[in-house]
Formats: C-alpha cells, structure tokens, sequence
C-alpha cells in the first residue's frame, strides 16, 4: 500500500479518509496473518514525516520503504527533497531503523551512509544496486519494453523481438553497466544510484551520477 505521509498531507493527495482507510485495512491485515508492507514516494513536502510516520507503522505493518520522487508523469508537478537535507535525512533513517525492525533499506545512496559508518552493504534497490534492465524490465501493453518502470527507457518491442533477444541488445547491456561517473566508486558494486532520479534531473544516465550522490571517487565525501 501507499501512503504520502502522514495524515493531513496524504489525504490532500490521495483524498479525505485515505490515511485511516488504510490504517483500519493494515489492523485486518495484522489480524489475518498477512503480509504487508506501505510504500512513500518521497519528495520535499513529506522528507520530514518520514521518521514519524515509520514509528506510527512500528506495530501495524510488516515493513515500510520509500522511494525518491522521479519528474516523470504525475510526478512532474511535485518536487524533489533537497540535497542538503536528503543526505541528512539518510543518516536519520540510518539510525531510526536500528530500533525499528519495519524500516527497510532500498534507495541504493543508503550505501554511502553504510560505508561510512564502516556497516555492511545491502543489495541496493534490486539486490545488485540499480536493477534497470537486469533483473527486472517494463512491460507495456503496447508491447514496448523498458528498462526501468520509472523512467522512459524503451529497449525495443516485444512484438517485432523475442524479449531474449531484447534483454541481451547492447542497449540494455549499456543500462546494466550504469554510469560511468560511477566507475571505481567502493559502492558501485551495490547502488549506481537512480537512473529515473537522474533522467529527470536532465543528465546523462550513462555517463553522469545520480545528483544526489555525496560519495567521491575514493570513498571520501
């Protein structure tokens, strides 16, 4: 399921009612023995609910995950997190999970924080840092096939290529090596950062990173 934030700011997105609804469905959810699991997208209006709604969601929900705003769609009309405050916002997180068992780890840029701390990595947002056009692609019902879900990253038709011969083109073998930019770094193995994030920051996904980025070359910050 999806939440926004926390009560007033989700509802004025998803519409009044939306929160508690959700709330009461997770209560049946935890009585039923099921699995669940409540997703953000976060953007600079809600960065600074995150915290306290993981901690509202400690006791209904099985896990909580975000993921960051892309400019894309829908999207286009909000705006992303602050750098600045993104970077502390990670630490934040970093820390808050620790005692809250429901906060899971899946922007790859927690990482950089992991290294720093001297933790170990995890797998990133598709268990190998960016998953775009390795193990996972879009599908569209016009047939297209897209690298990524989040970001327009057509890699040809299903209808003119079997999807084999799609997964393996020099295309999606060039989207599955990342950025460049990133070549070298001590994280690279489990992040390369969000494709979608950088696409719609106006650069070039193959050779620049992720603008949120605060890691070096050399592991510095």
């Amino acid at each position: 399921m999806s939440l926004e934030g926390l009560r007033e700011h989700n509802d004025s997105i998803r519409g009044a009612g939306h929160f508690d609804r959700i709330m009461a469905f997770l209560g049946v959810l935890r009585e039923l023995q099921v699995y669940s699991m409540v997703m953000l997208t976060l953007t600079s209006a809600n960065i600074d609910q995150v915290l306290p709604l993981a901690e509202l969601l400690r006791d209904k929900a099985d896990a909580f995950h975000f993921n960051r705003l892309a400019l894309f769609g829908e999207g286009a009309n909000l705006a992303m997190a602050d750098r600045t405050r993104y970077r502390q916002f990670l630490e934040e997180y970093v820390r808050a999970a620790e005692s809250n068992p429901i906060m899971g780890y899946k922007d790859n840029l927690i990482n950089i924080v992991l290294h720093e701390r001297g933790d170990d990595l995890f797998g990133g947002c598709a268990g190998y840092g960016c998953g775009a056009a390795f193990n996972f692609v879009t599908l569209l019902a016009d047939g297209e096939v897209h690298a990524c879900r989040k970001l327009p990253s057509p890699l040809g038709n299903i209808r003119e290529h079997p999807l084999a011969d799609i997964y393996d083109s020099d295309l999606a073998k060039r989207y599955r090596l990342g950025p460049a930019a990133c070549t070298g770094c001590p994280v690279r193995i489990a992040c390369g950062g969000c494709l979608a994030v950088t696409k719609s920051s106006g650069l070039d996904i193959f050779t620049e990173k992720d603008p949120f980025c605060f890691i070096s070359q050399d592991g510095d910050r």
